[in-house]
This record gives structure tokens, sequence and C-alpha cells, in this order.
């Protein structure tokens, strides 16, 4: 038995959470209009939680229009990420660069990792970093469970190709930006993530997956990702949605979105800065499908994706975002079918 959010509770997350939400509110709908929507989106629905979704929902300018879960999944149980959590660094990276802490994109990364300020590597810039295009060679490294001293370990990764001469999707390059935030900032990436992004949204259900390493001068902190639930995913969704606006602010600028979500280079037109993009062929992670990274979806969705099928899937021109967390799915197209069928529901 799967369940389902009916009128009254959506009707509860967006009076008191209204704003968390994107700071943009519907006029309250007849509860069967509402219903007769959340009807038409069942079937795609279905299809996705059976094919191991553990938690999905659909958003329409600020509105709720379906949430599923598996059983015994709750609405406030966090589920890891991959690296969807690369998507929300990327956002934190643009509110860094805002606040003076880093002085843009084409800033040299060894300007924050001292092992690369005397090679080659000094030529690698943050939006080499953020578009996996470093040259860095990540072959041996360790992504998860690290002893060690991750930034030390990462940053100690030789050049394999000069910076921007080839795309290749690179975990460890991405967990470096962790490193860079935090000596950026001289705060922490938690207590900025808290300050900047996640208390505004109110995205209370979202903390940082973490390890604790052993370095040279002690324990050190080790990231790999983050672990939220649907609800919050869709807070975060519906900020990108709306240009970096919330409740009436500006928490990061509408243009450095715009440049996260849209091709960032030739080598894959369908990769962004660490978000994912649908307006032209390219490649996904592995680097060998080609086409459209969702063939039958708007040309304008964007998407922040990761292993195991987890998933913020945006459509601006519709106002939508569709969340999906859960297993890996039988379906490779899991994510091009339910985009799909949510954008012909609501055509009807």
């Amino acid at each position: 038995m799967t369940t389902s959010t009916d009128f009254s509770r959506r009707g509860t997350l967006l009076g008191a959470g209204a704003m968390a939400l994107g700071g943009c509110v519907s006029l309250p709908a007849a509860a069967a209009t509402i219903d007769g929507v959340a009807e038409r989106l069942r079937p795609a629905l279905d299809r996705a939680l059976v094919d191991g979704s553990t938690s999905l929902l659909v958003m329409q300018a600020g509105e709720i229009l379906a949430e599923r879960y598996a059983p015994g999944w709750a609405t406030d149980r966090p589920r890891e990420l991959a690296s969807v959590a690369k998507s929300i660094v990327a956002v934190l990276i643009g509110m860094a660069i805002e606040d003076g802490f880093v002085d843009g994109l084409e800033q040299s990364a060894a300007e924050f990792i001292p092992q690369w300020r005397d090679d080659a590597r000094q030529a690698i810039t943050l939006r080499h970093l953020m578009s996996m295009t470093s040259g860095l060679d990540d072959v041996g490294l360790a992504l998860r469970n690290v002893t060690g001293d991750q930034f030390a370990i990462n940053a100690a990764a030789p050049l394999r190709d000069p910076p921007g001469t080839r795309w290749a999707y690179n975990t460890a390059a991405y967990h470096l930006l962790f490193h860079l935030l935090l000596r950026a900032t001289g705060e922490g990436v938690e207590p900025y993530a808290q300050r900047k992004l996640l208390g505004p949204l109110g995205m209370e259900d979202t903390h940082w997956v973490t390890s604790t390493g052993r370095g040279e001068q002690g324990p050190v902190t080790n990231y790999y990702s983050a672990a939220s639930t649907a609800r919050d995913l869709a807070r975060f969704g519906t900020l990108v949605l709306n240009g970096g606006r919330h409740d009436g602010r500006q928490l990061v600028r509408a243009d450095f979105l715009q440049t996260l979500t849209t091709s960032s280079q030739a080598l894959n037109p369908s990769y962004g800065l660490l978000w994912w993009c649908n307006a032209v062929p390219g490649f996904d992670a592995t680097g060998r499908v080609g086409g459209y990274r969702f063939p039958r979806s708007p040309r304008d969705t964007v998407a922040a994706l990761g292993a195991g099928g987890q998933a913020v899937l945006l459509v601006p021109s519709r106002r939508l975002v569709i969340v999906r967390q859960g297993n890996p799915p039988a379906a490779p197209s899991l994510f091009d079918d339910l985009m799909s069928s949510v954008v012909e529901a609501l055509d009807v």
C-alpha cells in the first residue's frame, strides 16, 4: 500500500510553511480541482513508485499537486542524495561569490589548495572543477569511507589532461569544493549552508553526509553528500525556479543560477556547472550515451541527479518541480518517463 498527501495536508504544508516552499503561494483551489489533477497524475506516480521509488513529489507554481511515499517512508525521513548534493553545493558557491569569499568562477582553485600553487594544476579554475573539465585523474581515489584526510588525498590527484580539454565526471574533484568552501568562508560548510540556504528555505530535514578522518595534524572532516526529504528538495528546486528569490529576498543571483543550469562547455553540452541540462544533445555521466538527456521532456528541463535514481527535475516553462528519491530503477528512462507523463497529465 502506498500513501499520498490529501488536500487538507497540502493546505497545512502550504499554509504555515508556504513561504518556505519558494515564497510564492497560489490562491486556494477547489478541492475537486486539486484532486482531479492528482488523479490524472496517479498513473505516472504509480509506475514510478513500483520501480523502486520511496518518495515522489510533484509541485507547480509553489503548490504540491501530488505526493507519494513507499510504505514506512515518512515525509520527514531523509534519504542520501548522492550527487544531487553537487547541485546544492553549486548554489552555495554562488552565495560565497556574492559574499566576497570567492572572486568568481575564473578564480584559480590553487588559491584555496596550496598543493597546486607550484605546478600545472594552478591553471584549474572553479569553473573547471564545476564543469567536470579539471583534467584531474581520480583513478584509484577513494570516494567514500576515507579514513585519512580526504582533502589531502584528493588534492594530490595528478593532472591527466590540460584543464578544459576533456570532460570526465569526477566526484573527487567535487569533494574538493566542500573544502574550498570551508577555506573560503572560514565558517565551515555546515554553518554557512545553514545560515545562507537551509535555514532560510526551511530545509529542516536536510543534513550533510560526512565522516571523520585523520590527517597529519589530527582529526579532519571528510565530506561526501547530503541527505534530505522530498519536501526539502522541493523547497530547493523552487528557489532555483524562482531565480534565487525566496520570501521577498534574493538569496542567490538569478544570472548565476542561469549559468549553473546552462551548458557549460562543448565537450559535453548536457552538463552545466554541477547541474544537468536538456537544451542540447550531450552525454550522461558515463560519457557514453549520446543525445538529449531527457529526450521526451521539455527542452528547458534542468536536473540535479544522483546515483541510485535520486533526482530534482525542474521545468521552468511549466513552473514545475518533480522530486524522485529511491532505489535504483529498473527502467533507465524512469526520469524521462516520469517527466513526460506528468507534463502530459497537466496539459489535459
